[in-house]
C-alpha cells in the first residue's frame, strides 16, 4: 500500500507555512510557481510514484544491479521507469529558465523530490546526481562546455556522476592522487582509481558525464591542488578509457550501483581555474546536502505512514474472549507513532525551510544584495545542521516502524525494512555527521563570530513572540544554552579550540533542537483545521515538546565535556 495522498496533503500544508510559497507570487524568479501549478506538479508527481516507482521498489532491490562485460546493468524496469521521469520533463524542475528549466523554487523541488525518494530511494539517487551535476556546470563551466552538455542533462539524456572518493581519500580529499595530464590541445588525460562513485556507470543514459576531482601535475599538496574535469563516458561515441572494475555489495541500496572506476588515460576537460576544484564543487555539494536532507524527511514520512496505516488495522491484545482490538489503541504503540510523526514532520520542515532560505537569497540577489548574502549565509549555516539530523532522523524513524510493526516490519512483505537498510548511508555520504558538525563549529560558527548564529536566533524570537505553542515555554533555556556555548567557542584560544571538537555533533544537535523550536511552534500554530492531519501533527509536535528542554541539557553537556584520552 502506499499513501501518496496524506504525503502531499502534509506537503502542501509545509509549504504554505514552512516553504514560503505565499512569497513565490511577489518574487522576480519564482512568481510562476503558483499554488495550482504546484498542486498540480506533485498530483503527477504522486501518479508517478506510485504507477512507477511504488511497483519498481522492491523487485529492484531483490534483484540488485550487475556487470555484465564492464557494463552495469540496472534492474528491470529502471530504465522505463527513468525514461518516463524524462518524458514528464522532471529533469529540469529545480534548473534556471536560462538553461530551459522549468526553474522552480527549491521548496517545490524538496517537495517533489521527496514523493520520489519516500517511494524509491535507490532511483531517487540518479536524479540527484543529474540535477547537481548541472549545477555546478552552470556555475563554474565555460560558454561552450555549457552549450554541449547542459541541453542534455536538462533533457536527461545524459546522466551524470561526482567523481571523488578514492581507497586512500575519503573525506581527506586533499590524498587524493588521480592525475591529470595536460595535452597540446587543451584536454587532459585523467589516470586512477575512483571508489564510492554512484551510478558511475548503468544502462538508462547513453552517456554519462562524470564530474572528476583530479591532481594536475607539480599541483599544491593537499585539497587546494585539486582540479574539477569532465570527462564522459563515451567521446565521439567511443569508449574513453573510463573502466567499472567492480560493484560494492552493500548493506542497502541495492538497486543503485556504487562503483569502483578505473580511469585510464581518460580525456577529460577542465571546469573552472586550475587548483580550484572544490570550489568549483561548491555549489554542487551545497545541493547535495540539501537532497540528503531530503532523502531522510522522505523516509522518515513514508515508513511513519505505513507505521500509522498497520496499526490502525493489526489486531492484537484485549480480552481473549473479545475481538482484538487495533493495535493503534496500546498506549505503548501511540507513544512510538506521535514520537515517528513529530520526528519526521520535523524533518520535513527543516529541509523546506533551509530550501526556502536559498530561494530567497536567490530571488534578492539582483536587487538587494546585502539582504541576499544574509539569507545565503544562514541557509549555509543551516545546511550541515539539515543534513545530518535528517540523514539520522530517517533511519531512526524506520527503525522505529520496524518496531511498531514487529515481526511484519522486519520482513520484506513491508518497504519499511528495506527503507531502513537504504537510508542508512545518508548519515555517511556527501560527509559523515562528525565532519558536518565539525564544518558548522569551526567554518560556519567561530569563523565569522557567531553573527549568522546571532541573526538565526533573532529569527526564531521574532516568530515564536507571535502565537502561542507548547515550544514557546522551552524556547529560552534552549536559546540560553545555546548562547552560552556559542560565547565559550568564541572565547578559546588556537589550541583549545582544537579540543572543542570532541563538542561539535553535540552543539549540531543542540542547533538541531533549536531549529525544532522554531518550525515546530509554526507548523503547531498553523495546525488549526479539524482533518486527521493537522490535529495528529499538534499531537505530535505537543509532546515532543516536553522533552525539548531535558534534551538541550544533555547535548550542552555533552558539548562541553571534555573526551577522555584513552
Amino acid at each position: 500500500m502506499n499513501y501518496l495522498f496524506e504525503q502531499s496533503e502534509a506537503l502542501q500544508f509545509q509549504l504554505t507555512h514552512i516553504g514560503n510559497q505565499a512569497g513565490w507570487q511577489n518574487s522576480t524568479l519564482f512568481n510562476h510557481a503558483d499554488p495550482s501549478t504546484v498542486a498540480a506538479l506533485l498530483e503527477t508527481a504522486a501518479e508517478f510514484v506510485n504507477e512507477h516507482l511504488v511497483p519498481l521498489a522492491a523487485s529492484a532491490d531483490r534483484s540488485g544491479c550487475s556487470l555484465q562485460n564492464g557494463q552495469v546493468k540496472l534492474p528491470n524496469g529502471t530504465a522505463a521507469a527513468y525514461n518516463t521521469w524524462v518524458e514528464l520533463g522532471f529533469p529540469g524542475l529545480g534548473l534556471p529558465t536560462s538553461i530551459d528549466g522549468l526553474g522552480l523554487p527549491r521548496a517545490a523541488l524538496c517537495a517533489t523530490q521527496e514523493l520520489c525518494d519516500g517511494a524509491n530511494l535507490a532511483l531517487g539517487m540518479l536524479f540527484i546526481n543529474l540535477r547537481c551535476a548541472a549545477l555546478a556546470l552552470l556555475q563554474s563551466a565555460t560558454a561552450d562546455q555549457q552549450a554541449r552538455w547542459l541541453p542534455s542533462l536538462v533533457a536527461g539524456t545524459l546522466a551524470s556522476t561526482i567523481v571523488i572518493s578514492e581507497p586512500q581519500a575519503g573525506s581527506d580529499v586533499g590524498r587524493i592522487r588521480t592525475s591529470a595530464e595536460p595535452q597540446a590541445d587543451g584536454s587532459y588525460l585523467l589516470s586512477g582509481s575512483k571508489i564510492w562513485i554512484s551510478y558511475a556507470d548503468h544502462d538508462a543514459t547513453p552517456n554519462i558525464l562524470h564530474l572528476v576531482l583530479a591532481r594536475l601535475p607539480d599541483s599544491e599538496i593537499g585539497s587546494r591542488g585539486l582540479s574539477l574535469f569532465a570527462v564522459p563516458k563515451l567521446l565521439n561515441d567511443q569508449a574513453n578509457g573510463v573502466a567499472v572494475q567492480r560493484l560494492e555489495h552493500k548493506m542497502g541500496l541495492h538497486a543503485s550501483p556504487t562503483c569502483v572506476v578505473e580511469f585510464n588515460q581518460a580525456c577529460g576537460e577542465l571546469i573552472g581555474e586550475a587548483g580550484k576544484g572544490l570550489a568549483a564543487l561548491f555549489v554542487m555539494m551545497n545541493a547535495m546536502r540539501l537532497a540528503v536532507a531530503v532523502q531522510g524527511a522522505a523516509v522518515a514520512n513514508a515508513a511513519t505512514l505505513h507505521a500509522w496505516h498497520y496499526a490502525a488495522e493489526r489486531p492484537q491484545g484485549g480480552h481473549p474472549l473479545a475481538p482484538a482490538v487495533p493495535i493503534l489503541q496500546h498506549l505503548d504503540v501511540q507513544r512510538q507513532l506521535l514520537e515517528m510523526t513529530a520526528h519526521s514532520e520535523l524533518a520535513r520542515a527543516l529541509a523546506l525551510r533551509t530550501a526556502a532560505l536559498l530561494d530567497q537569497a536567490e530571488d534578492l540577489q539582483a536587487s538587494a544584495q546585502v539582504q541576499a548574502a544574509q539569507l545565503q549565509q544562514l541557509a549555509e549555516f543551516i545546511l550541515p545542521i539539515a543534513k545530518t539530523s535528517n540523514a539520522e532522523t530517517g533511519f531512526a524513524v524506520a527503525n522505529s516502524a520496524i518496531q511498531v510493526m514487529g515481526g511484519y516490519g522486519y520482513t520484506s512483505d513491508y518497504p519499511v525494512e528495506r527503507m531502513a537498510r537504504d537510508i542508512r548511508v545518508t548519515a555517511i555520504y556527501e560527509g559523515t555527521s562528525g565532519i558536518q558538525a565539525l564544518d558548522l563549529q569551526k567554518r560556519k560558527l567561530m569563523a565569522d563570530q557567531g553573527q549568522c548564529f546571532a541573526h538565526l536566533v533573532s529569527l526564531i524570537n521574532a516568530d515564536l513572540s507571535e502565537g502561542s505553542s507548547p515550544f514557546t515555554a522551552h524556547w529560552p533555556s534552549v536559546q540560553q544554552l545555546l548562547q552560552a556555548r556559542v560565547s565559550t567557542l568564541l572565547s578559546l584560544n588556537k589550541q583549545e579550540a582544537t579540543l572543542a571538537d570532541g563538542g561539535a555533533y553535540a552543539l549540531l544537535q543542540l542547533c538541531a533542537l533549536a531549529l525544532h523550536c522554531w518550525n515546530g511552534h509554526s507548523l503547531y500554530c498553523a495546525a488549526t483545521a479539524p482533518t486527521p492531519h493537522q490535529q495528529r501533527l499538534r499531537a505530535a509536535l505537543h509532546y515532543f515538546a516536553g522533552s525539548v528542554s531535558t534534551s538541550a541539557n544533555l547535548w550542552a553537556q555533552r558539548a562541553s565535556q571534555e573526551i577522555p584520552q584513552f
